[in-house]
């Protein structure tokens, strides 16, 4: 039992007093001391403002369904985490659950009526790691063009570097460089601050130039070290039509010495253009040099099969979508069993980004995924932890 869920507090929103008052007798027995219901949205609309940790939420009820309510919680000020608990069927929980998340609400998960302790005490877990205060090193103020031209010419990219582990015996295998950009004052930006304003003024392949040419150095003091990771960049279509785009890459190999067969290129695959051959030039050619190829978030974009026939991917990557918490999600979980065996198929790597429980790594197990990253195994680090976190583990 964590010490934390005492602090927490939660409101229960369901019609049924019956299972109002189960569900507190069962979080009392957590330590969860601060619980408090409402018979309907319309009531539990009253007491929002009360700054509640977590909802625990029904779907059919009278007055103001969970559905309707999701409207009005999102846009509430504050955001507290989410569970349903209904005894609606399983796909119709995982349409409110993606419904919740397209409106911007911190969904946890979803629990079948009648209460099952176990589920409610994991699902628990899970509020503790996206509500308890984090160590968060970035903010995600939107920087002008000005400021990123700026940037760019005072070297403001701080690359951050998460984990990719082997699914069965969680060794480290490589990383994926994600971006963080340092203002003036120290001040560090996610790069939601930066890639749109990037993408809309032409400076995302000077950008992009800019990231991969850091990683690259990066890739090749680790390989002097003795550690050969592999790094794993992130390209946009855009960049990837860019006439110069394989000599800059070229270049910034040669440069820093890191060599091809330890670089993964991943493009997203809902940005994948109808007019592939380009894009499908640049990257055989990369291919050619050595370097990887993966599709990234796959399952979220309409790629037809003729173009994973025709693209010389190495990985594919499934979407957090479809891993975090499929194992309770039918729908999700047949996607990503689908995925899985499709790049089994192709004779590709396939890695699930998005573990972030027990729960997901066991069912990653169990379908044969070869590789995981999620904030279960490491959160994004500098590089001077990535030895660190790979020394610990004996690595």
């Amino acid at each position: 039992m964590s010490n934390e869920w005492k602090s927490l507090k939660i409101l229960i929103v369901d019609d049924d007093s019956f299972q109002r008052t189960i569900v507190t007798k069962v979080l009392n027995l957590l330590g969860v001391t601060q619980v408090a219901s409402a018979a309907d949205g319309h009531a539990a609309e009253l007491r929002l403002a009360e700054g509640w940790d977590l909802l625990i939420l029904d779907l059919n009820m009278p007055g103001m369904d969970g559905i309707e309510f999701l409207n009005v919680l999102s846009d509430h000020a504050l955001n507290p985490a989410l569970i349903f608990f209904s005894g609606e069927d399983l796909r119709l929980l995982e349409v409110a659950e993606d419904l919740a998340r397209d409106l911007g609400i911190r969904v946890i998960g979803s629990i079948s009526k009648p209460i099952d302790r176990s589920k409610i005490e994991a699902l628990l877990d899970r509020v503790e790691l996206k509500t308890a205060p984090q160590a968060k090193t970035f903010v995600q103020s939107e920087l002008s063009e000005a400021e990123i031209r700026a940037g760019l010419a005072a070297d403001a990219i701080r690359l951050v570097y998460q984990p990719k582990v082997d699914a069965v015996s969680l060794d480290m295998v490589g990383v994926e460089a994600l971006l963080r950009w340092e203002t003036p004052d120290g001040t560090l930006l996610g790069p939601g601050a930066v890639v749109p304003v990037a993408e809309r003024s032409g400076l995302m392949f000077a950008l992009t130039q800019a990231i991969f040419t850091t990683a690259m150095a990066q890739l090749s003091q680790w390989c002097q070290a003795g550690y050969r990771w592999k790094v794993s960049c992130n390209f946009s279509v855009s960049d990837l039509t860019e006439s110069s785009i394989v000599r800059v890459l070229d270049d910034a190999l040669a440069v820093s010495g890191a060599p091809a067969e330890l670089v993964i290129l991943e493009v997203t695959e809902s940005k994948l253009p109808e007019d592939v051959s380009r894009v499908m030039s640049s990257l055989t050619r990369m291919r050619l040099k050595g370097c990887g190829i993966s599709i990234d978030d796959f399952g979220t974009g309409f790629s037809s099969m003729e173009q994973l026939r025709r693209f010389p991917f190495t990985e594919l990557k499934i979407d957090r979508a479809f891993v975090n918490g499929a194992h309770s999600m039918p729908s999700s979980k047949a996607i990503f069993e689908s995925s899985v065996d499709l790049a089994r198929r192709l004779g590709i790597s396939s890695v699930a980004e998005g573990v972030e429980d027990e729960a997901d790594l066991t069912l990653c197990r169990s379908l044969g995924v070869d590789l995981i990253q999620g904030f279960y195994i490491a959160r994004p680090m500098f590089p001077e932890a990535v030895v660190e976190w790979a020394i610990k583990r004996g690595h």
